[in-house]
């Protein structure tokens, strides 16, 4: 297994001697319990592969008790979702700062080519770790994607490019929400993982049609 959750799970590793006890505040409890859980997790992760690991192991690994995981989360699916946030926030930190530099030599369309080579790089990255939860999730009701705090994130930095491009003359004046809706739309690992694995897409290749829908089709001749 490629060493996927070295970097997520890297805040989270080391145990302390004891557990938290029931003396302890509940916020320390809440915290210390969460930071076993995911350092378990991450440790399963990379000795034994996603498909390979269970509750139970979890659990065991952690040195609580079943019944104190599951009262903090349902299924692996939780675990693994809580386990990949720490990277992705730090991942869209990063490119919230790549977008912000004023002194940048790209333009808006060319940082905005720079966005998705990044965001699919990391969708390919995490591929497995994204595969479980998208499967654990599957027809589990949740909130709609676009509602979720990275997403919206993810959205105002490509809009405010798209809206730059424009205003700078780089593209015709374009529907910037519904535009920027169809490439996150392009670029959820669901449809990664469906052109890669099921229609035999190379990265480079699907990289390439992104760019030829959403950065050389919308720039002005």
């Amino acid at each position: 297994m490629e060493p996927l959750d070295r970097d997520i799970g890297a805040h989270f590793t080391g145990q302390t001697a004891e557990p938290p006890t029931e003396s302890d505040p509940k916020e320390l409890r809440d915290s210390e319990y969460r930071r076993r859980i995911l350092a378990a997790a991450s440790r399963l992760l990379e000795q034994n592969g996603i498909d390979a690991v269970n509750m139970y192991q979890i659990a065991q690994e952690a040195g609580i008790g079943q019944g104190t995981l599951y009262r903090r989360y349902e299924h692996s699916g939780e675990i693994y979702s809580d386990l990949l946030r720490t990277s992705l926030e730090q991942f869209v930190d990063d490119l919230e700062q790549f977008c912000g530099r004023t002194s940048s030599p790209l333009t808006a369309f060319e940082q905005l080519y720079q966005v998705i080579v990044r965001l699919v790089d990391y969708i390919d990255d995490k591929a497995e770790l994204l595969s479980a939860i998208s499967c654990m999730y599957a027809g589990k009701k949740s909130l709609l994607l676009q509602k979720r705090p990275i997403m919206m994130r993810l959205h105002n930095i490509i809009a405010d490019l798209f809206t730059r491009g424009c205003s700078q003359g780089e593209a015709a004046e374009i529907d910037v929400t519904l535009t920027v809706n169809f490439l996150l739309a392009a670029l959820a690992p669901e449809q990664y993982f469906h052109h890669r694995d099921s229609l035999g897409y190379s990265k480079e290749r699907y990289l390439a049609s992104l760019r030829r829908l959403f950065i050389d089709g919308l720039q002005k001749r």
